[in-house]
Parts: C-alpha cells; structure tokens; sequence
C-alpha cells in the first residue's frame, strides 16, 4: 500500500537554487557575449576613426561631399540658411536630409569636418549591435550571432561606406537596423522613432522605410505597418515633388540618372514594362552581375534563403543597377546604405531557415556553427579581394601617411584667414568648409575657360560651376588655392583646360602671389 502511495505522488521538482543557478549562468553568459561585441564595436570604431582622420589631415580623400555638408551645418549653427556655395544652392534643393539639423551642435562646441567623420564611423559600427541582438533572438545561439556581428563590420560595403567622405545616409543604415529590431520586439514606438530618423537622412532612405513599414503590416502588426508606410509615402512624395523643386527650381535633378529609361520616372517606368528585352540589356551587365556578387558574397548568400526580408532594399538596388551613373553599379561609394541592413537582416532569417532544416539531425548545433564559419570566411575573403581596409590585396599605405608635399600644402592653408572666401582644389574643401563662401575650383572662373569648351560641358555646368553662369558679375573670391603638383579637379579631360585656367588666372593681374613652394600656389586678390 504504501508502495501505491508512493508511485502516486508527482515526481520532486527541481529546486529552485539550481533553476536560479542556471538563469545566472545564462545572464553571464549573455553578459559575456555582449562584451565582446562591445568590444568588436570600439574597436572598430576606433580603427576606422583613425583611418578616416588620416585620410582628411593628409589630403587623400575626395572631400567633395564632406565639404558640401559641414558647410551647410556651418551655416546652421550660424543660423543661416544652408546655402553651399560649393554645390550652387540651398542644400535642400539638393537633397532632403534634415537630420543634419541634430548635428548643428557639434559646430557649436568648435566641431568641423573630422567630427563629422567620426559621428559617421560611430554610427556604422554601432550598427553592429541591432544585428548581434536581432541574430540572438532568432537563432538563440549567441555563438553565431557574434559570427554575423564579425561579418558586418568586415563587410567591404561598409568600410567603403565609412571611408567616403560623410554621408547622412550612413547614419540612416544604423536607424534602418534599429527600427527593424523595435519592430520584430514589438517596440512599435520606437519602430516609429528609428523610422522617422532613418527618413530624415536623406530622401531615398524613405522607400526604403516604406517597404519596411509593409513588411512589418504583413509580418507583426497592421496598425505600425500602415501607419508609417502611409506617413512614409506622403513625406516621399511632398519632398520630392514640392520641398525639394522650392529650393532648386529646377526640381529633383536625380531622376534625369534613369536616363536609359525616360526622361521622367514615370517614363522610365513605363518603358523598363513596355520593352522587356532592352529592359534585360540594362539589367544583365557583368558590372550588375559583379555589385550582387559584392553584396552577397561576405554573407556566404544567406540573405537568398530568406529573400521576403530583402525587399526593403529592392527600391535602393534597382534605382542603382538601372542608373546610368555608373558609381551606382558599384559597393565604392554611399549608395549601398540602404541596401546593407536587409543583406544583414535576410542572412540572420536566412541561418534561421537553415536551422529549422537542420533540426533533428545528427550534431545540428555543429552544422550551425559550420555556416557561420563559412560566412565568416567568405567575409574575409571579400575584404581581402575586394574591400578597401588593411586586409586588402591593394592596400595603400601611402594613402594614410604624411609626407613633405603634404606638410607645404598645411603650411600653405595656415595663411588663409577663417572667413575669406576661397576657391580650391576638390581635396582641400573640407579643409576650408568652415566659411559662407567657398568654390571648388576652377568655380567661380567660368570665363577663364574656352568658350567651346564650357559649351560642350552641357548638363555638366552644373557640377564643374555650379550657381554662377559664364558672363555674369561675380565677386571674384578672395584667395585661391592650387597644388599644381597634383592634378586633381573636376574639369573632365581636366588637364589642358585646367593648366589654361590657371594660367589665365596667374596672367590677369587681379590676384598677387603670397606663396609658392612645391607647386603648391595661394593666390590673394590685389586690393
């Protein structure tokens, strides 16, 4: 009977200490691993702070763009409007980015173009975080979710990202990453947060948000999901057919890129349907075939198994591999940041599906660790074969060092007084942002060029002088700064056009010389 009794009474549960004991383990476990994340995160952004700054202080980089836009939140903090002398017009007839009014502070606290370097390079390695949680929640293998963050910052995209002057759009990747998290947490306010963020970048970073915001519609929550495809689409259409045309009454001047297609977008629209094989020809070139393989080759092509997750960077890719500007056909430049995130987003799904095949079978977390090394490996190749970072077969170290051309071109700059209004070489603009009137030369010299010449520049009068006309009255600048030795300007077929402005410039009395070492020249304006 009493043998009854027994085998009748429920089995002992555990005692609580060992269940407490293994969610500490599981804490410091967690614990651990998001240390070493963190740590992967400084010091990457350390790494590639470092690399930024060399680049500036030593005159290496483009610094077109990141002159263009520290000028513009100069301006700002100012209280002046946003008027780039360098692009010709109000920076937001250019493009709609009015995250940079958030950075107008670090002007205020003596920032300038290197702070915005760093600002940039933050964003993108903290961007490193919402894939490590987002792999740790769907996978439940922090193993393989540290491997994706290993992935990310090696990914050759990226680095070029960080590395091409300051774009607004970088810190939107970093948002559009955030914002997906927010969702898949059912965070929906900061889903709406990260989103408005990530829109504010810069106009095309809203399709992105968009197609974003109808995935989450159909995947987690219908009210989010709407609610910002809706605001996203009106905020699209309000930039791109009235604030942007306010500013440059010339309207959205990217569209003319579709060129291939129409003159309009909805042309080129019409046109990609109404003739597929020309459409075809477009599309299936080796320099598309080689920008997917450069997009998905660090992720091992994970981001194929689960491609619904790939859609929010549909409007990005197709806009690039149907341009006619060919640096869209490429990872080297700013516009694969909208793309970026949903490579990372679609692989974790991707390593998640994979998983789900491989459940039942013999050692499966083994299995799962094996494609995170392959995806690990395949990173690291394509930072060695296609990537700009240390690691990669063309690496330049030249390109980060100081040399003595480099030291008379700081000597010469030193003279120029901070609110002189200057024209210079594309390479030292950023240099010279801090002030409401500067050129990227030879603007604003339009009539020292030949007349046929300027005629056949055609729609490129706009980049080479960009707000002044041949034969209108132009205050000349006050200085002007050349590195003769260096023949780096925006003139197409630059070099003999670029010699005669120059020269004309030096022969016709209305600047003197205040220096000239090197090749290095600095012109002031005779009283």
């Amino acid at each position: 009977m009493d043998e009854e009794v027994e085998a009748c009474r429920p089995a002992e549960e555990p005692e609580p200490e060992s269940v407490e004991t293994d969610d500490a383990a599981q804490r410091r476990s967690d614990r651990v691993f998001l240390g070493v994340v963190i740590a992967f995160i400084c010091a990457y952004i350390a790494f590639f702070s470092t690399l930024c700054l060399l680049r500036y202080a030593n005159f290496r980089a483009s610094g077109l763009d990141t002159a263009i836009f520290s000028q513009a939140i100069w301006l700002m903090s100012r209280f002046e409007a946003p008027v780039s002398s360098i692009r010709g017009m109000n920076l937001y007839g250019d493009h709609m980015a009015p995250i940079l009014v958030l950075l107008v502070p670090l002007y205020w606290l003596k920032g300038n173009a290197p702070a915005l370097l760093v600002v940039q390079t933050v964003a993108l390695g903290v961007a490193a975080l919402p894939i490590y949680l987002l792999a740790r929640d769907k996978l439940e293998n922090r193993g393989v979710a540290l491997a994706l963050v290993i992935a990310y910052l090696m990914y050759p995209a990226v680095h070029f990202l960080n590395l091409f002057d300051f774009h607004p759009e970088a810190l939107g990747l970093c948002f559009l990453l955030f914002a997906f998290l927010a969702a898949d947490r059912r965070r929906f306010v900061w889903f709406y947060v990260f989103c408005g963020l990530a829109a504010f970048c810069k106009e095309d970073m809203v399709l992105a948000v968009i197609v974003l915001a109808i995935l989450v519609y159909f995947l987690y929550d219908k009210r989010p999901g709407w609610i910002v495809a809706g605001a996203g689409a009106a905020y699209f259409l309000a930039t791109v057919l009235f604030i942007i045309p306010a500013f440059a009454p010339a309207g959205y001047q990217y569209s003319g890129r579709l060129g291939q297609f129409g003159k309009t977008p909805v042309e080129a629209v019409k046109n990609m349907i109404l003739h597929p094989l020309h459409t075809f020809s477009v599309l299936a070139t080796r320099q598309n075939l080689a920008y997917v393989l450069e997009l998905a080759l660090p992720v091992a092509f994970l981001c194929f198994l689960a491609p619904v997750y790939l859609l929010p960077a549909l409007p990005a890719f197709v806009i690039n591999i149907i341009s006619d500007f060919q640096p869209q056909h490429t990872i080297a430049f700013q516009y694969t940041a909208a793309i970026i995130p949903f490579v990372f987003i679609a692989a974790i799904f991707g390593i998640k599906r994979f998983k789900k095949w491989s459940e039942g079978a013999f050692r499966a977390r083994k299995i799962l660790g094996g494609i995170a090394a392959v995806m690990v490996l395949c990173a690291f190749a394509s930072a060695v074969f296609f990537g700009p970072s240390p690691l990669a077969g063309g690496w330049r170290t030249k390109a980060y060092t100081s040399d003595a051309h480099i030291d008379t071109i700081r000597a010469a700059l030193k003279g120029i007084p901070p609110d002189a209004s200057v024209s210079a070489q594309v390479f030292l603009l950023s240099h010279l942002s801090t002030r409401e009137k500067l050129y990227m030369f030879p603007n604003p010299f339009p009539e020292y060029v030949d007349r046929e010449y300027y005629d056949d520049l055609g729609e490129g009068r706009g980049i080479v002088f960009p707000g002044v006309k041949r034969g209108a009255k132009v205050t000349p600048p006050e200085y002007v700064v050349l590195d003769r030795a260096t023949s780096v300007s925006p003139l197409p077929d630059d070099g003999e056009q670029y010699g005669k402005v120059i020269d004309r410039i030096l022969a016709g009395g209305l600047y003197e010389t205040v220096f000239d070492s090197s090749g290095v020249l600095v012109l002031k304006r005779s009283p």
